[in-house]
């Protein structure tokens, strides 16, 4: 298996400061109403929350620590490319409806979401290898 490259700190903070804002820019939009906004909002303040006490729970570096984050948190847009218009319209019909059946994720988004998350994670495990 091929060495990961050593990316140094500063350039891991603007990586994560970059997949937070993705995250953020793209489900954001998506959302109907403040109260969805704010638990979007949210996704990445617990992650960066999680992050801080897993790496000191288990002596992470800040490398690595950063590492996993960014690849958590870049993994949910890429996993949901070509679906916003299914995310926006469930997210719309749950906000007005509650959560039923009719609103549940299609299939093909819950495979592709679940498919890009796990080789997100791998990508991410790989380049904390370097730290």
């Amino acid at each position: 298996m091929p060495q990961p490259p050593s990316i140094p700190l500063n350039a891991w903070c603007v990586i994560a400061v970059a997949a937070t804002v993705l995250f953020l820019l793209f489900f954001l939009p998506l959302m109907p109403n403040r109260r969805y906004r704010m638990r979007m909002f949210l996704g990445p303040v617990i992650g960066i929350v999680v992050t801080a006490l897993s790496s000191l729970v288990k002596n992470f570096s800040p490398e690595v620590a950063l590492a996993l984050y960014s690849a958590a948190i870049v993994g949910f847009p890429l996993g949901c490319l070509g679906r916003r218009k299914e995310l926006r319209e469930k997210t719309l019909d749950m906000a007005e409806n509650g959560q039923s059946a009719k609103n549940a994720w299609s299939k093909g988004l819950q495979q592709q979401l679940v498919v890009v998350i796990i080789v997100v994670a791998l990508v991410g495990s790989w380049l904390s290898m370097a730290s």
